[in-house]
């Protein structure tokens, strides 16, 4: 039996459109521009207060960097489920449960991955107290970033341990 919130596996004659491919394609393309930006930020030395720059000398280009991997990591998993667990059987996802993980993801990776970059960017030339204050402020947002991005994970596990209960029960 389907819910009205359950994403339906498969078509079924004078039924709706299924929206099952949205889901990945939106997924797909929201994560690999913010995986994107990520990967374009220049964590290397230099001479003025670019994003990299700064996040080295502070120490915090690693957590950036274990951050983006375990994100990305995160991003391709949940997007290959969601993608391809609904056609395995006769699997349901909760509409509910799949767009909050996917909003969680998002958030998460804008908060950990982008807005450092644009705090870091706005401060340079600003002086030495302004881009002081924006490293430490960009810290505080991969952290913050990384934490919204993992309880998207958890509630993307959660999605499917409730669809893998539904299908058994049925």
């Amino acid at each position: 039996m389907q819910t009205a919130d359950s994403i339906p596996n498969r078509h079924e004659p004078g039924s709706a459109p299924s929206i099952q491919w949205a889901m990945p394609v939106v997924w797909c393309g929201a994560t690999a521009s913010i995986i994107a930006s990520g990967l374009m930020a220049p964590l290397s030395g230099g001479t003025g207060a670019t994003f990299g720059y700064v996040f080295d000398v502070l120490g915090h280009g690693m957590a950036f960097r274990q951050g983006l991997a375990l994100y990305g990591l995160a991003a391709a998993v949940l997007g290959a489920a969601f993608m391809f667990v609904p056609k395995l059987g006769r699997w349901n996802l909760n509409r509910g449960l799949a767009w909050t993980t996917f909003m969680l993801m998002v958030i998460g990776g804008i908060v950990m991955l982008i807005v450092p970059q644009i705090l870091v960017a706005i401060a340079s030339g600003g002086g030495d107290r302004a881009e002081g204050l924006a490293s430490l402020w960009s810290g505080t947002w991969v952290e913050a970033g990384a934490k919204l991005s993992f309880a998207g994970a958890i509630i993307g596990a959660a999605t499917f341990l409730e669809a893998w209960l539904r299908a058994r029960r049925a």
